[in-house]
């Protein structure tokens, strides 16, 4: 099993370089990347476009929507505008713990992305509290409510591949929302439970700006503009193309820059651009080191490794586990892991909805260097590398366990 080998090689590596080396993660994983294709035997001349093509694929879904997302982020910041917007939520919620979580939660599923969703209200959470680490713990909060959404529920990416790959509820796939929905609410529910006993009580930043309509009225029209598209785009069948995230936020980006001064809009997008492009090449390269595993024959050795040794009904959260371990990207676990199930006629026999939360647990399993969001928290949050580990790859493992519970219940009852 040279690519089992490899794998644990390149974990060991990348965690060395950044821990140790602290070297930055685009070079430690495309280096990586190479190390890894070499080494579990790919031929040399498939190994780069591999890089390649998966640094592209990352680019062109997520490279449009972190400029934007970041440009917004720095023209609010840039003209004071935050302040704005902290003080018209601070007046409504007195828990910006529960606002970041609901936020997360809900937005992930009708944008389509978790870290979408979270680019869009990093911002604000992290004006919404003076202490910096429960400043942290906010951002922590919408990511890891926002993967729990876009895992669980239909129509994320995540939820529909694998029904349409096994071919599952066929006319009624929202069926699985029924068993879902209700996970997903109580794995919300404990992890705000569980982050609340660490967070101080929320105190206002000292820096507000006046309250003023006209004020409130700029703060919030780019929020405004993203969410009239990808209404407006949702219910109107010839007008579908405004629900594109990347063209909503662009629109909204637009927006935010007619509303302020040519100074701060020559500033803003300076800065944002710096820092959204530093962000995008850490998402490129998880990316680039995701693809080149899946390249590999990994996803056929782990069918073949766990299958005479687990019980069937382990083999598919089993599976699910180990490809998001390796390439890092929930859609392509959950399609690769369908793929390889569909070849196994035994686990056909469990349950639809039981099969469906086995493969989603193991899709929150081990997130860890090859996921492009583990990098956009560490960046965007500041912290150390143990402190995303801490903070999100063993929220989201729990979250793992949990609904595997849940599968196997459903599977026994059902």
């Amino acid at each position: 099993m040279e690519t089992l080998i490899a794998f644990v090689i390149a974990l060991v590596v990348i965690t060395v370089a950044s821990i140790r080396y602290r070297l930055p993660p685009f070079l430690t994983l495309i280096g990586t990347s190479v190390l890894f294709g070499l080494l579990a035997g790919m031929p040399a001349e498939t190994i780069l476009p591999a890089i390649t093509n998966g640094a592209g694929r990352i680019f062109s879904i997520l490279g449009i929507v972190i400029f934007c997302g970041v440009g917004i982020a720095q023209v609010l910041r840039e003209s004071g505008l935050v302040a704005d917007i902290v003080a018209s939520i601070q007046g409504l919620v007195r828990r910006p713990l529960t606002t970041a979580g609901v936020a997360g939660y809900l937005l992930s599923v009708p944008l389509m992305c978790g870290i979408t969703s979270f680019v869009i209200l990093a911002p604000i959470l992290t004006h919404l509290h003076t202490d910096r680490q429960a400043s942290r713990t906010l951002l922590y909060c919408a990511g890891v409510a926002g993967i729990i959404s876009y895992v669980l529920l239909y129509p994320t990416p995540v939820v529909y591949s694998i029904i349409t790959t096994l071919d599952l509820f066929p006319g009624h796939p929202w069926t699985i929302d029924l068993i879902a929905l209700p996970v997903s609410l109580l794995l919300l529910i404990g992890f705000l439970l569980a982050l609340r006993i660490r967070t101080p009580p929320a105190a206002l930043p000292e820096e507000s700006a006046p309250e003023t309509s006209g004020r409130k009225f700029r703060a919030w029209l780019p929020f405004v503009v993203i969410l009239l598209m990808l209404v407006i785009g949702s219910l109107v069948p010839t007008l579908h193309i405004l629900a594109d995230i990347n063209l909503a936020l662009l629109a909204g980006l637009f927006a935010a820059l007619v509303t302020v001064p040519g100074e701060v809009q020559q500033k803003a997008l300076a800065r944002g651009t710096r820092n959204s492009g530093i962000i995008i090449f850490d998402l490129v390269g998880a990316g680039a080191f995701g693809s080149v595993i899946a390249a590999s024959t990994f996803p056929a050795d782990i069918a073949v490794l766990v299958q005479g040794i687990l019980p069937i009904t382990l083999l598919p959260f089993v599976i699910a586990a180990l490809l998001q371990a390796a390439q890092g990207s929930r859609v392509v676990t959950a399609a690769v892991t369908s793929t390889i199930l569909a070849t196994i006629p035994a686990t056909l026999a469990i349950n639809p909805l039981a099969l469906v939360l086995m493969i989603s647990a193991g899709a929150f399993m081990f997130s860890y260097v090859s996921d492009p969001f583990f990098w956009v928290l560490k960046r965007m949050t500041g912290d150390e590398f143990s402190g995303v580990i801490r903070n999100y790859t063993l929220p989201l493992s729990v979250a793992g366990l949990v609904t595997l519970v849940a599968a196997l219940i459903v599977e026994a009852v059902l």
